[in-house]
């Protein structure tokens, strides 16, 4: 006779084993049960509540008693491997009050935005080649990546718009420079393969009275914005190829 699956059972069973979130081919290796039969109880415990659905085929133990994940390590569980990065890092680091409405997590595979209960998250599909630059962090007892300082900020200054715009994120540098493998922020901005990102990068660093001479060899050749969506005027910066068109410094 066929055992059946009480849902009391299931979750102290996912408890057990430390399982936070699983996908139907884990449920079904560690239940023992056919393709199938898997799906169909995976879809009773969603119905539930046991089970909330991350996205397609991945979810998450949220039933009475199961583990209750802080946002920014739920963030990363809804697509693996991926790690907290743009405004959402330079708010975990304390460079930036406002806390974003989204949370943004860095991935290669999705991108879109996502809800789960009270909490909204946002997903950057991004090249391959520019997935890189995080650790592990702590929140409560549980570990998730986020972008490294110097990762963080030039993500955000790769792509500004989602981390409050390049006035922003130019005083977050200026906030976290102290705090900067300077070493380590020319490296990945050159392994990031963005002439454009390196100009603006050596632009602003020179403003802080910063050395950005790694970067002229990966700075671009031909003049840049420095807001990529302001107008195309301001204070021209003939060394690094930058128009100033945010003024200030």
């Amino acid at each position: 006779m066929r055992k059946y699956l009480r849902t009391n059972y299931i979750l102290r069973r996912l408890r057990t084993a430390g399982v936070t979130t699983l996908d139907a081919g884990e449920f079904r290796r560690l239940f023992d049960l056919p393709a199938p039969r898997a799906h169909r109880v995976l879809h009773r415990l969603v119905i539930d509540g046991a089970l909330d659905r991350l996205r397609r085929g991945r979810y998450l133990v949220s039933g009475p008693g199961g583990p209750s994940l802080p946002p920014l390590v739920l963030a990363t569980r809804l697509v693996e491997p991926s790690y907290v990065s743009f405004w959402s890092a330079l708010h975990f680091y304390g460079w930036t009050e406002q806390a974003p409405r989204q949370i943004q997590v860095a991935n290669t595979r999705w991108s879109g935005r996502r809800r789960l209960d009270a909490y909204a998250f946002s997903l950057v599909r991004v090249a391959p080649r520019r997935f890189f630059g995080y650790a592990l962090a702590r929140e409560g007892e549980v570990e998730f990546p986020v972008a490294e300082p110097e990762k963080a900020l030039l993500d955000a200054l790769y792509l500004p718009r989602l981390a409050g715009g390049t006035a922003a994120v130019r005083a977050c540098l200026a906030e976290a420079l102290e705090a900067l493998d300077e070493e380590r922020l020319a490296e990945y901005a050159i392994r990031m393969g963005v002439r454009s990102l390196c100009s603006r990068l050596g632009h602003l660093l020179e403003e802080r009275g910063r050395e950005g001479g790694r970067l002229r060899g990966s700075a671009s050749s031909v003049y840049v914005k420095l807001d990529p969506r302001g107008p195309r005027r301001g204070r021209f910066d003939a060394k690094w190829r930058v128009i100033n068109n945010l003024g200030g410094d």
